[in-house]
């Protein structure tokens, strides 16, 4: 019985086959792969009987959505997934980090941070642990700090999706941009996202020194894209280069002088173009690739 493992990692890695089943049962066996491992492991004291190897992997891509609170984080998400699950507004509407997961259910569920722990597809298990090393004390209030979503779409299968809280829209300031470090180290991808209509450096400061003077020296930077959304608001002025450019420059004056850039717009969300020259115009230069759509 010393070999076996305890009932706490049975049930855990039980959710995990059942969850892989849902979304990806190719991955099943590799599962059965890993008991037979933790099996020797065991035997020959590598492992505790309380853990698995199976646990000190990530089985779901994560894709974290960071940036300044206007910048239409949570419209992206939306558009993309084809489902309007985020609350969305030029002003700060989440105040918390939203861990966005697929469900069979067509009916979009919203359950409390504390769900996360509990969840054996995060790398957030026992997470209150986690917030208590970036904020001591805090992990009681996981609740605070993180929720969790469902939604049916096809597109969030396979894969797990982060929306953050605008960086200047939450009071607990410190232990936000702990965290989201703690989220980067976790992530497969980061998308940082700015607002065209504010794209000089004063707007975007505190995403500036979080999100590209720390992160530019990184081993991983290259998980980095870094996306000027809302360019439709250039449309008026005809002028989406100018904008582009000035943003540009505020990434390079922090050292960001190479990388994937990208500029977008939200066909659901954009601002009419009443003007056809310019409209047509501005539809040309997308055409071009000067500007990416979705």
């Amino acid at each position: 019985m010393l070999n076996r493992p305890d009932k706490s990692i049975r049930d855990r890695l039980s959710k995990l086959e059942t969850h892989l089943n849902n979304e990806n049962p190719l991955l099943l066996d590799v599962v059965s792969r890993f008991k037979k491992l933790d099996t020797v492991a065991y035997k020959i004291g590598l492992l505790k009987t309380s853990e698995s190897y199976a646990t000190s992997i990530p089985w779901w891509p994560l894709v974290s959505v960071l940036g300044t609170f206007s910048a239409g984080k949570s419209s992206f998400i939306n558009n993309f997934l084809g489902d309007k699950l985020q609350l969305t507004g030029n002003q700060a509407v989440d105040d918390k980090f939203t861990v966005v997961t697929y469900g069979n259910s067509k009916e979009n569920r919203v359950l409390p941070g504390i769900a996360l722990n509990a969840d054996p597809r995060f790398p957030f298990y026992q997470m209150s642990d986690e917030i208590d090393k970036v904020a001591s004390g805090e992990g009681r209030r996981i609740d605070a700090y993180l929720q969790m979503k469902t939604s049916h779409s096809e597109k969030l299968s396979g894969k797990i999706i982060i929306d953050s809280p605008g960086f200047d829209a939450d009071e607990q300031r410190n232990a936000i941009l702990r965290l989201t470090d703690h989220i980067v180290d976790l992530s497969d991808l980061v998308l940082v996202f700015f607002d065209a209509r504010h794209p000089e450096p004063g707007a975007m400061q505190d995403t500036l020194d979080h999100l590209v003077g720390n992160t530019i020296n990184r081993s991983d930077s290259e998980k980095f894209l870094y996306i000027l959304n809302q360019i439709d608001t250039a449309a008026q002025e005809d002028n989406p280069e100018a904008v582009v450019a000035a943003w540009q420059r505020a990434l390079a004056a922090k050292g960001l002088t190479a990388g994937r850039f990208y500029s977008i717009y939200n066909s659901d969300v954009a601002v009419p173009i009443a003007d056809e020259v310019v409209r047509q115009r501005f539809e040309k230069k997308m055409c071009a690739g000067q500007v990416s759509y979705i």
